[in-house]
């Protein structure tokens, strides 16, 4: 019985080690999302979203990394082979950055980067649709504007 025990404890050790030694966080599409020493790069949101550009912001915590931006396309799982926006340099791992060159009325996707040494981090990947100037251009169309004079009755 004693023997038992022992060969279990020792079946649940190896399976332990052999967990924790290869670790290395995920994300849905399998790409690296941290590394050793606690990289994390996350896509927050996608801000002023017109026909032609939007904004994107994200967060990096953990190592200094060389560059950070953003990259986008309109096709999923992309990466920095796609169009890309670098987030202007500051001393935080927090930015913003611009996306530019947009069609109207397109469904784009969008993730956070940051590079440290050779290796590149992904975070969360976003979806957003740009506008269409039409929209813009006749938002106000058929609404009345009222207004106060303020005098009395």
């Amino acid at each position: 019985m004693k023997a038992k025990i022992f060969f279990f404890a020792i079946i649940c050790l190896i399976v332990a080690v052999l967990s924790f030694s290869g670790f290395k966080p995920v994300n849905d599409n399998g790409l690296n999302t941290s590394k050793p020493g606690g990289l994390t790069v996350t896509t927050q949101n996608v801000l002023d979203i017109k026909s032609n550009r939007a904004s994107c912001t994200f967060t990096i915590t953990g190592s200094p990394v060389q560059e950070k931006g953003v990259c986008f396309s309109q096709s999923p799982n992309l990466t920095i082979s796609n169009s890309k926006s670098m987030a202007p340099s500051n001393p935080s791992n927090s930015g913003k950055a611009i996306l530019s060159g947009l069609k109207p009325s397109t469904k784009y996707y969008v993730r956070a980067y940051a590079k440290s040494g050779s290796n590149v981090f992904y975070g969360n990947e976003l979806s957003f649709t740009t506008t269409n100037d039409e929209q813009k251009s006749n938002s106000n169309f058929g609404q009345k504007k009222e207004s106060n004079t303020g005098g009395s009755k």
